[in-house]
Parts: C-alpha cells; sequence; structure tokens
C-alpha cells in the first residue's frame, strides 16, 4: 500500500472527527435502535425458577434429573454490516462544495463508526460496472480509517455502473442475514431482479447522492454536457427556460421512477444532498422512523 499523502491524511482524520462526534452524539443509540442483533441463540439449561414461560421448558433434562429445569437464550448482538459504495465517474461529479464520492465517503463514516460502536462488524465493496474492491468484515476503528481510506484516494478500472454486479457479488458473499447499505447516485437501469433479492434475504438501505446541479441547470448559456460515464458531449442552452424546464422535469420523473423501483420491494431510499450543511440529518431522520415502527 502506498505513502498516504499529508493532505488525505487530513482529510481522513477531518471526516473521522466529524462523523465520531454525530456518531456519540445523536446516531449510536437510534441505529442500535433499529439493528438490534440478528435473535436470540441457545445458552444452556439451568433449573426452573418459578416465573419462568412454561415454554421455556427442556423436556428431555426435566425428565432425566427429576426436576424441571428451562432453556435459557441470549441476544445475538453482533450484526455483519456492508457498506456498498458506487466509484463509477458520474461519483466524482460536484458542483458546489464536495464531489458525490467525497460525500459517500462521508456517510460510509458515519455508518461505519455507528456499526462498529453497537459492535458490529463492518466491510466495504466499492463497485462501478465491477466489483474493485473488497474489504472482509471486521471490527474497529482502524478498519473502518481504512475503509474512508480505501474510499478518498481509491482509482476505479471502469467508469459505468452496474448495480446488478454490486447487488449478485453481495448476494454471494452473505451467507448470513445482513444490513446492507447501498450508497450511489443510482445513474443505472434494470437492477431490479438482484435488488429484489438481497432486499428479501438482508436489511437493503439505499443512500442515494444527488448534486443539485443535477436536479436544476444554472442559466450558463449554451453549454456541453460530458456523460461522466460515457465521455459523450451533447450541446445544451441552458438560457433557455424551456431547456431548463424540460431538463428538471425528465430529472424528477427518473427520480419518481427509482424511488418508486426501490419500494416495490420494500426499501425506503435516503437521499442525501451533496450542497447539505448536514449530511447526517436525512440519516439520523431515516433512523428514528425505523426505530419508531420497530
Amino acid at each position: 500500500m502506498s505513502v498516504l499523502s499529508p493532505e488525505l491524511l487530513r482529510e481522513i482524520r477531518s471526516i473521522e472527527i466529524v462523523t465520531r462526534r454525530l456518531v456519540d452524539q445523536q446516531m449510536s443509540g437510534q441505529y442500535h435502535s433499529v439493528f438490534k442483533g440478528r435473535g436470540m441463540s441457545f445458552d444452556e439449561v439451568r433449573a426452573y425458577i418459578p416465573g419462568d414461560e412454561p415454554r421455556l421448558i427442556d423436556w428431555n433434562v426435566t425428565a432425566r434429573t427429576g426436576s424441571p429445569h428451562v432453556k435459557t437464550f441470549v441476544e445475538e448482538r453482533e450484526l455483519t454490516v456492508f457498506i456498498a459504495v458506487d466509484m463509477s465517474g458520474s461519483m466524482a461529479f460536484g458542483s458546489v462544495r464536495d464531489e458525490k464520492r467525497v460525500v459517500a465517503a462521508k456517510v460510509a463514516a458515519m455508518m461505519a463508526f455507528s456499526a462498529i460502536a453497537n459492535g458490529d462488524r463492518v466491510g466495504l465493496v466499492a463497485f462501478t460496472d465491477q466489483v474493485e474492491r473488497y474489504v472482509p468484515p471486521k471490527k474497529g476503528r482502524k478498519h473502518v480509517l481504512r475503509i474512508i481510506d480505501e474510499i478518498l484516494r481509491f482509482d476505479p478500472v471502469g467508469h459505468r455502473t452496474s448495480l446488478v454486479n454490486a447487488l449478485e457479488f453481495i448476494g454471494h458473499i452473505a451467507k448470513r442475514k445482513a444490513v446492507v447499505f447501498l450508497i450511489s447516485d443510482f445513474l443505472d437501469s434494470d437492477y431490479e431482479r438482484p435488488l429484489h433479492v438481497v432486499a428479501g434475504r438482508h436489511d437493503l438501505i439505499p443512500i442515494t447522492i444527488v448534486d443539485p446541479a443535477e436536479d436544476v441547470l444554472p442559466d450558463l448559456g449554451l453549454v456541453f454536457l460530458e456523460d461522466a460515464e460515457t465521455g459523450e458531449l451533447v450541446p445544451f442552452d441552458t438560457s433557455a427556460r424551456r431547456s431548463r424546464a424540460g431538463y428538471a422535469a425528465a430529472q424528477r420523473a427518473r427520480t419518481q421512477a427509482r424511488d418508486y423501483d426501490l419500494k416495490r420491494y420494500g426499501v425506503a431510499p435516503i437521499r442525501v444532498m451533496t450542497n447539505a450543511k448536514d449530511y447526517a440529518g436525512p440519516l439520523i431522520n431515516y433512523f428514528r422512523i425505523r426505530a419508531r415502527r420497530s
């Protein structure tokens, strides 16, 4: 692994300070309320105590010893969390402050620090039109810093997006039920089938990263719009009000169609804007809503 530049070290440290403060003060409790573990696992058999539930009686041990015994269980707290981050060309776009990829790193850091604060293991899946990097789930601060580092300085081979390949990879490696944060701008199509499979087996949470310029174009006259994933240049007259209105309408339709597809499979997307003062706000609101429902 190459030596990190001072600038990148400062960026990683800055993200750690901000996100850990948010996690400690606001997100940790919400995360814990939503993700309580896989369930209950067998602990031991002990003598019956008045008040124990009859359904917990171990009849084999009771018959063998001649006195009632019950099975006890403990909660399986540890979860496995996968953070899948889109590293395609479109995620390098940023018109205001941070590129979408940097916002994705900050969001991933919040989720990762929340996970380890909860005693969970967290891993990374970095993808473009293929899965380019996989960091297996582990615990600990150093592991989270590695994940942030991987996202910030990763130089992808591919430029296009394939949510299909990312979802199929997760479906292959996640043998038991896991929490999957899918962070992307979702500039892709035809991923419904693997999304349905992953959402059916795991707790899938899509997080959409959106730059404001993708929703509404400013009046800049004649410009050439470049497809970040194909490199194709298309002339566009932003001074024409009708053109800007048509662009905005097309973007709204695309967003509505994407959200409809996600909700159809029981997953509600979290929308994070790159120009937001607080990237944690939408995440905290999401956890609060889910905590009330659980």
